[in-house]
C-alpha cells in the first residue's frame, strides 16, 4: 500500500464508529461530507476505548499514573489561573466530572453540576449537586461559581480566560473595567443554583462559551489578593478538592500523592492512594515495562514501535485473533480521537494589553505575503512525518476543525498536502527568487530571507522532525533555522510565545480545541491564546456568524463553520499539520479505565486486581 493511500484509509477510519471493548457500547461519529450530506460508517479502531478487566477488585492499593514531560509542571492548581496542560492533567483527580459532555462534547446532565438553558431568557443555569462538598467539609455553593466569574472578570486578572466569551455575560465588561462592583448578569438563585444571563445568546453557550466548567472555593481563597493567588500555598500546595481525590503531599512539579476526599458524595473510591508522577520521555518505556507506572493516559506515539510489532512499512502487525501484536505482556492499550491538532504558526504582531486585543505589526511583518505562508505549508511532508515517526497514530490535518467534533468536520476539505512543486510555483509568482545563486530565495525586493523557527524539545524524535521540516523548506529554496540553533523546552517555548519574543517568527505547536468547537478563543482578535496575533476583518465576520443566533439552526451552523474554515485555510495565518490519536497504556493489574467520549466513568471507579504491578517478561 502506498504512503498516500495508507493515510487516506487511516483518515477514513478515524471518522468511523469508535467501538468499545467487547462490543458492549458503540459511539457513532458523523462526519460532514461535501455537498452537505452526511455519511455514517462503522469501524473499530486498532485498540478498544476502555478496559473492563475480569477478576476480583482489590480492596484499596496504590494506583500510579505517569505524566510524560521533560520539565516539571508549573503546579498552579486553580482552574482559572493555570495555563499549561501538564498542570491540568496533574489536577484531574480533583476536577473529575464536575460537568460531563455528550457525543459532540456539548454539556449534558450527569456531572456534579448540571446545566439548563433558556434561549428566550438568554440564560444558562447551574444546578450544583446537593451532596457536593469541599475536602475541608464545607459544601460547594453558588458563591463558588460566582467567585470564578468575578476572578476571571476582575480588573486585576492577568490570566488568559477573560475574552469575548466571558465579555458576553451581562455586566461583565463594566465589572472588568472597574465601573461596577459585581457582575449584574451572574445571580445567585439559592445556595445551589446560579443563573447567568448573556448579551448575545449564541450556540457556543451549549458547548461552554462563557461557562466555567469548575468551581473554586470562595471561602478558602477570598482573602487572597488576585495578583498573589497564583503563587499562594493554598493554590500551589494545599488546594481544596470537591472531586473524589485531594492532594495529600507532593514533590513540586514532579509527584503528587492523592488520597480520597473524606467528604466525597459519589460512588465508593476503589483505591487507597493515587500517585501522579512525572516521567521523562526517555524513561517512559522502561518505566512501563518495569511496572513503575500503571497508567500513561497520553502515551507517546513516538514510542509506539517499542511496544507494538510493525512491519517493514511501519504498519501494525496483527495476531491470529485480529488484535495488534504487542512486544510486551504486562500492558494493554486503549485509544480514542484526541481533541487537538498540530499547526505551523506565523507571528503577525503583539498583544496590546491596554486594548485587550491582538495588534498586528504596522508593516505586516515577515509573513505579510500570503503566498509565502501557503508555500511553507505545501512544502511540508506531513504524511511522511506522521507515517515514519508516529506510525499512523497521527494523520495529516486537512482543516482547522478536527474529527473530535464530527458534526462540523468535513472529511473532504482540501488542506495543505505535500506539494513542493506548488510551493515553488507560489514563490516564483510572488517574486521570491534566488538572486545571488546561494540556493536560497531572496524577498521580492532582493533582500535576504531567513526565517527563525521555534520548535519544542521533549522527545527523541523532536530533533529529526525539526530537521526534516527544515530540509523540506530548503528543498523549495527557503532558508529556515532553529531559534538559537536548538530546540526549546516546553515552559520556555510558551513563555516566548506569550511574551511575543521578537526573535520568534515561525513556530510549530498544538492547539487543544476543548469541548466547544467555536474557534473564537484561539483565533479571535480579543483572544490571548491567539499566539499568532493575527487579525482579519473577514475572520471577524465569519466568527460572528458562527456565534449568531441564526446558528441555533443546525444547517446554518454547519455552513458557518464551513465558510470560516475555508477562509482561514486560504489566508493561512497558520497551517494545520496533524490530528492525533490519544493512546493510553494500562498495566494489566488496572481495572476500569475508560476514555470514551460518552461514559459514566469517574476517577473513583479506577481500581486494581493485584497489589503488585505486572512486569514485562517478553524480550
Amino acid at each position: 500500500m502506498s504512503k498516500g493511500l495508507k493515510i487516506a484509509v487511516f483518515l477514513c477510519a478515524v471518522m468511523m464508529v469508535l467501538a468499545s471493548c467487547g462490543g458492549k457500547t458503540e459511539q457513532k461519529q458523523t462526519a460532514q461530507s461535501g455537498g452537505g450530506k452526511e455519511t455514517n460508517k462503522e469501524l473499530k479502531l486498532l485498540f478498544p476505548q476502555m478496559i473492563e478487566r475480569e477478576g476480583e477488585t482489590l480492596a484499596g492499593g496504590t494506583l500510579v499514573c505517569g505524566l510524560v514531560g521533560d520539565t516539571p509542571w508549573k503546579g498552579i492548581f486553580n482552574t482559572f489561573l493555570y495555563e499549561d496542560n501538564p498542570t491540568y492533567e496533574a489536577m484531574l483527580p480533583m476536577l473529575a466530572n464536575f460537568m460531563v459532555e455528550g457525543p459532540n462534547h456539548e454539556t449534558v446532565d450527569g456531572g456534579y453540576c448540571n446545566m439548563t438553558y433558556d434561549r428566550e431568557k438568554k440564560t444558562a443555569t447551574y444546578h450544583i449537586n446537593p451532596g457536593l462538598t469541599w475536602s475541608d467539609g464545607v459544601p460547594v455553593t453558588a458563591e463558588d461559581i460566582i467567585f470564578c466569574y468575578e476572578c476571571i472578570g476582575h480588573p486585576d486578572y492577568t490570566g488568559v480566560r477573560y475574552d469575548s466569551r466571558y465579555a458576553n455575560v451581562v455586566g461583565m465588561v463594566d465589572y472588568h473595567e472597574g465601573k461596577a462592583k459585581n457582575i449584574s448578569g451572574v445571580k445567585k438563585i439559592d445556595d445551589k443554583t446560579v443563573e447567568v444571563t448573556f448579551i448575545d445568546y449564541e450556540p457556543g453557550i451549549l458547548w461552554g462559551s462563557g461557562i466555567t466548567y469548575n468551581a473554586e472555593p470562595y471561602h478558602y481563597l477570598k482573602d487572597i489578593p488576585l495578583t498573589e493567588m497564583a503563587s499562594h500555598d493554598r493554590v500551589r500546595k494545599t488546594p481544596l478538592s470537591c472531586g473524589p481525590f485531594v492532594i495529600n503531599s507532593m514533590v513540586e512539579g514532579d509527584i503528587i500523592e492523592y488520597v480520597p476526599n473524606p467528604y466525597w458524595y459519589g460512588r465508593k473510591i476503589a483505591v487507597d492512594k493515587l500517585i501522579m508522577k512525572r516521567i521523562a520521555p526517555t524513561s517512559l518505556a522502561a518505566a512501563l515495562k518495569a511496572g513503575e507506572v500503571d497508567i500513561v493516559d497520553y502515551f507517546r506515539a513516538d514510542l509506539y514501535d517499542q511496544f507494538v510489532v510493525l512491519d517493514d512499512e511501519g504498519r501494525t502487525v496483527f495476531d491470529e485473533n485480529g488484535k495488534p501484536k504487542l512486544k510486551v505482556d504486562n500492558l494493554d492499550f486503549i485509544c480514542n480521537v484526541e481533541g487537538a491538532y498540530g499547526y505551523l504558526g506565523f507571528k503577525f504582531g503583539v498583544w496590546n494589553k491596554e486594548k485587550g486585543e491582538c495588534e498586528m505589526f504596522p508593516d505586516g511583518g515577515k509573513f505579510k505575503d500570503k503566498a509565502l505562508r501557503q508555500a511553507l505549508g505545501y512544502a511540508m511532508d506531513n504524511d511522511g512525518i506522521n507515517d515514519i515517526y508516529y506510525h499512523g497514530l497521527r494523520f495529516t490535518a486537512n482543516s482547522f476543525i478536527t474529527p473530535y467534533h464530527p458534526g462540523f468536520y468535513d472529511i473532504n476539505r482540501k488542506g495543505y498536502s505535500y506539494n513542493p512543486e506548488k510551493a515553488k510555483q507560489l514563490l516564483d509568482e510572488a517574486g521570491y527568487k534566488d538572486v545571488d545563486g546561494d540556493g536560497y530565495r531572496e524577498t521580492p525586493d532582493g533582500k535576504p530571507l531567513k526565517i527563525n523557527f521555534l520548535y519544542m524539545s521533549g522527545s527523541d524524535v523532536a530533533a529529526p522532525i525539526a530537521n526534516y521540516y527544515i530540509q523540506n523548506w530548503k528543498d523549495v529554496g527557503l532558508n529556515v533555522a532553529l531559534n538559537d540553533g536548538r530546540l526549546i523546552e516546553f515552559n520556555a517555548f510558551y513563555d516566548r510565545l506569550r511574551n511575543d519574543d521578537p526573535a520568534v517568527e515561525m513556530y510549530m505547536a498544538a492547539w487543544g480545541v476543548g469541548s466547544n468547537p467555536r474557534p473564537n478563543g484561539l483565533y479571535g482578535r480579543e483572544a490571548q491564546f491567539n499566539r499568532l496575533r493575527w487579525v482579519n476583518e473577514k475572520n471577524d465576520e465569519l466568527l460572528a456568524k458562527i456565534s449568531s443566533e441564526d446558528s441555533f439552526d443546525e444547517a446554518f451552523r454547519a455552513q458557518a463553520y464551513k465558510e470560516w474554515d475555508e477562509n482561514i485555510l486560504e489566508e493561512a495565518p497558520a497551517v494545520p499539520t496533524a490530528y492525533r490519536i490519544r493512546l493510553c497504556a494500562v498495566n494489566k493489574r488496572v481495572k476500569n479505565w475508560d476514555i470514551r467520549f460518552v461514559r459514566d466513568w469517574d476517577w473513583c471507579d479506577a481500581a486494581l486486581v493485584s497489589d503488585k504491578p505486572a512486569v514485562n517478561t517478553m524480550k
